[in-house]
């Protein structure tokens, strides 16, 4: 029996013999989440919005071809 198929029938009898937990989850936990979490992402969201030109402009530029600044064509 390979490594791969142990741990599938390890993760398998893991998921099949799952019991009740009986747990308990605040019902503020959610507030509190998103009160942590969504400042984060708005901010993040508000950078991208400010400085848009210059992640378009970085992107353009990493995918253009450069374009070839010498002028040493040798017909000096």
């Amino acid at each position: 029996m390979t490594s791969k198929n142990k741990i599938a029938l390890f993760l398998t009898l893991i998921v099949l013999s799952a019991q009740n937990a009986y747990a308990y989850i605040d019902p503020n936990t959610g507030g509190f989440f998103f009160q942590t979490v969504a400042p984060f992402v708005y901010g993040i969201l508000g950078v991208i919005v400010v400085f848009w030109k210059r992640i378009i402009n970085f992107v353009k530029g990493l995918f253009s071809k450069k374009k070839n600044g010498d002028s040493s064509t040798g017909n000096e």
